[in-house]
């Protein structure tokens, strides 16, 4: 991230902004941050080319269940962050290097962004939770699930990311009140947030994928591994590595918080890395050492996703069994 991007990434996400070019007196750009900001540029557009691969398969392309369902709306949560990190760095570097541009404009695509990270945190949080139940409660979840209840559950969490997301970016920001000290609105509003994200959400994301990975685990001692299990843990560890740090930064931004500047940078590179590896996840997973290479994508994407209705068949006849015995 560059540095002069870096105070105006702060500025929207504290608010304390204004509509005028608080740019001009920047400095030029450093090798480090030109590196940094390629690299992060570099990234972004490897993940959104994987991800809009990912929704044209799944959209176009693969017969849709329960399940692709969820990864489908997650491409579109991971390409829509991309998209706006990418429309952040343009427009930090319009602002730097061609004419002075409204802060405003930051403000929205700032917005969109912390409106993707979130519905990734909420919709990771439910593919994972769902495969736990199945899981734990297959007979049930085989017999009982709503017919639409991923399409439900994935309208759901788009509209609260959509609330939190104004809440977050767009209230308290008007206030007038001493530098260092916050407003009633703002302890609220940063109280509700920890509580979502460290409290709520991650550690039911943290404890579905332990029983995930404790099934895999006793299931490797007799056959093979369901590769959709293996997904799921796959990419709940990747956002928990690299993608939880920028909502820590937000948060302590969010606080005014002093942290080490590079913090900032590094969360906001591993991020774009969280968003951009689920599509290669989904192709190792799928994968086989022997196949056509027309075949090698859609191939990948529907050995993974066709096991998850297979393996429920399968669990729920073994439970049968057992209880006929």
């Amino acid at each position: 991230m560059l540095k002069p991007s870096t105070s105006a990434f702060h500025t929207t996400v504290t608010g304390n902004s204004n509509d005028t070019d608080t740019n001009s007196s920047n400095p030029g750009l450093s090798t480090s941050d030109l590196v940094l900001g390629s690299a992060c540029l570099l990234i972004s557009m490897i993940g959104l080319i994987g991800n809009g691969i990912v929704l044209w398969f799944l959209g176009f392309k693969i017969r849709r269940n329960k399940f692709t369902v969820y990864i489908l709306n997650l491409a579109v949560a991971d390409f829509l962050f991309l998209l706006s990190y990418c429309g952040l760095l343009v427009c930090i570097f319009i602002i730097l290097h061609v004419f002075a541009m409204s802060m405003s404009v930051i403000v929205i695509v700032q917005a969109f962004f912390i409106f993707a990270y979130n519905t990734d945190l909420y919709l990771l949080t439910a593919i994972s939770m769902e495969r736990c139940l199945s899981v734990l409660y297959p007979l049930w979840y085989q017999c009982q699930r709503p017919k639409h209840q991923s399409s439900i559950v994935c309208g759901l969490l788009w509209a609260f990311s959509c609330l939190v997301t104004l809440v977050e970016s767009f209230v308290c920001k008007e206030e007038d009140h001493e530098p260092g000290s916050y407003s009633s609105c703002e302890q609220g509003v940063f109280i509700s947030l920890c509580v979502l994200n460290f409290v709520l959400f991650t550690p039911l994301m943290v404890l579905s994928s332990l029983v995930l990975l404790i099934s895999i685990w006793r299931t490797s001692q007799h056959q093979h591994s369901p590769k959709l299990y293996i997904v799921v843990v796959g990419t709940v560890v990747v956002f928990l590595a690299f993608a939880l740090p920028l909502r820590l930064t937000f948060l302590l931004k969010f606080r005014h918080v002093e942290y080490p500047e590079s913090f900032e940078y590094v969360a906001l590179l591993c991020s774009s890395v969280s968003c951009s590896s689920n599509p290669f996840i989904y192709f190792l997973v799928g994968s086989q050492s022997k196949q056509k290479a027309k075949d090698l994508l859609q191939g990948a994407l529907r050995r993974v996703f066709k096991d998850e209705t297979e393996q429920e068949v399968e669990t729920t006849n073994s439970q049968i069994t057992k209880s006929e015995d």
